[in-house]
């Protein structure tokens, strides 16, 4: 038996290996369990790893073989070796291929595993998907969180399922026996960068100067780069424009947030910032981020001025 786990949702993958693996434990008991792990720095010890695929049990019917990121870091030198040796392993072998992300799906590997292997992929949660399993990881510790409270922690934290984890463990402890509601969640949460910048990006929309300006230094006095942050404003000015077109084209909030993936909230703040502006002021801001952009390379000027008198051109428009 072949099982292929893999997505960029790591958590989730690697809980659903980690049952994999204890399941096979109370069936077969720890002897025939082999686990090989590979790095971007060398291959695996591959003689070593087919010896342990083909070798018989011990004093068991079944041998377990888990190998980690091979896809991923891999030669194609070893890749090519056990494409070849996959369609021959024995019946007694169960064969775990892990990988913590997802892989190219030109690599000739990767589509023979989702040919011959049970597959279980878990990619990036978003949207209703991860509010619902926000619901459903604060019922597994015993607590029950209304929805306005899994939105909110959706929109502060974002993707990160190991985040997340951690903090709906503290929120259901903190709100145990009662329901966790969305002010224990703005009480307990911190925000995440991405939320920081939008709020950036939200003050720049409103023409809200003090908090547009003062969003920027506080994330500088973070030590983000500043072309990081420069790049963000810039997709955030995308955004207001992709939403602005739809929103012309009498698109409502709900059709936006599925055509852009957008989280609800984000959909939602980002509607009602791109209604203060018409569609020129957009492309007009849009072409002096692309001029800033230009002046940022220049050794000459300083990055933190270019933005300032940026923001401020912004604000007062």
């Amino acid at each position: 038996m072949i099982i292929f786990i893999f997505g960029d949702d790591t958590y989730q993958s690697q809980k659903r290996l980690k049952e994999l693996k204890e399941k096979f434990k109370e069936k077969y008991g720890d002897i025939n369990i082999s686990n090989f792990s590979v790095d971007q720095k060398k291959n695996p010890d591959l003689p070593r790893m087919m010896s342990e695929i083909a070798s018989i049990p011990f004093l068991g019917s079944r041998r377990l073989v888990t190998i980690n990121n091979l896809i991923l870091h891999s030669d194609s030198k070893v890749k090519e070796v056990i494409t070849k040796k996959l369609p021959t392993i024995p019946e007694s072998a169960i064969i775990i291929f892990f990988e913590a992300g997802a892989p190219k799906k030109n690599d000739k590997l990767f589509k023979l595993l989702l040919k011959i292997a049970k597959t279980e992929e878990f990619p990036q949660l978003r949207g209703t998907s991860l509010s619902n399993w926000i619901k459903k990881e604060a019922a597994n510790r015993g607590a029950e969180i209304e929805p306005a409270a899994a939105e909110k922690l959706n929109y502060l934290v974002g993707s990160d399922t190991w985040r997340l984890s951690c903090e709906i463990e503290k929120l259901a402890s903190y709100s145990y026996p009662q329901i966790i509601k969305k002010e224990d969640v703005e009480l307990l949460v911190n925000e995440t960068l991405q939320t920081k910048i939008f709020d950036l990006v939200d003050g720049l929309a409103r023409r809200d100067g003090r908090l547009a300006l003062t969003s920027l230094h506080r994330l500088m006095s973070l030590g983000e780069k500043k072309e990081y942050l420069f790049s963000m404003i810039v997709y955030g000015f995308r955004n207001l424009i992709l939403v602005k077109y739809l929103l012309e084209k009498n698109t409502n909030e709900a059709e936006i947030k599925n055509i852009l993936r957008l989280h609800p909230f984000v959909a939602q703040k980002t509607a009602a910032a791109a209604r203060l502006f018409t569609f020129l002021e957009l492309k007009s801001i849009y072409h002096r981020l692309v001029l800033a952009s230009g002046e940022m390379r220049k050794s000459y000027k300083d990055p933190i001025l270019v933005l300032d008198l940026l923001l401020a051109e912004i604000c007062i428009r």
